[in-house]
């Protein structure tokens, strides 16, 4: 299936698209891919720029752990373009390769340090729908703590929006 992908040029775009693809280019030096689907609507665009800057300098979430949500996310949609990028942004935040292929593999990570694992559990608790009991919910505020659990909804949310945005516009992982 090609992509369905419809890059705005930057030359004949809009008032307000040019201002958030300035935005983008001062700030992450580049218009990311999905900022392609969200650029037809500049409001929204600007506001995921601003969701997705915080995500990327999480002062909450470690690299490891933004990566381990990011990744569990992008599995769960099945986003393949997701999952191959952050698969190689997780190894290179320092994510160990076998806690990356526990992920892949849908399995709970149990090698390396235990709160990747325990991150992995939050967010694949958020996205089964985030009905958690109490005992499990008094776990993951006890050990990641409620700021931790605000920042990974966020991630969740954000890394969803990507996700199925990647996978309805056909976009296949690069080599």
């Amino acid at each position: 299936m090609a992509s369905r992908l419809k890059h705005i040029d930057s030359e004949n775009a809009s008032y307000e698209q040019q201002a958030v693809i300035e935005r983008l280019g001062k700030g992450r030096g580049r218009i990311p891919t999905p900022f392609n689907i969200w650029l037809h609507n500049p409001r929204l665009a600007d506001g995921m720029e601003t969701i997705g800057t915080h995500i990327g300098g999480s002062p909450i979430l470690s690299k490891e752990e933004s990566e381990v949500a990011i990744l569990s996310t992008a599995v769960f949609w099945n986003a393949s373009y997701v999952t191959a990028n952050h698969r190689r942004h997780a190894l290179k935040a320092g994510v160990p390769e076998v806690v990356v292929n526990d992920i892949l593999d849908k399995r709970r990570p149990e090698a390396g340090d235990g709160r990747l694992g325990l991150i992995c559990d939050a967010v694949c608790s958020i996205l089964a729908g985030g009905v958690i009991d109490d005992t499990r919910f008094a776990r993951f505020e006890t050990e990641l703590g409620r700021s931790v659990i605000a920042e990974l909804l966020v991630v969740v949310g954000y890394f969803s929006a990507v996700s199925l945005g990647m996978n309805l516009h056909a976009l296949e992982p690069k080599d």
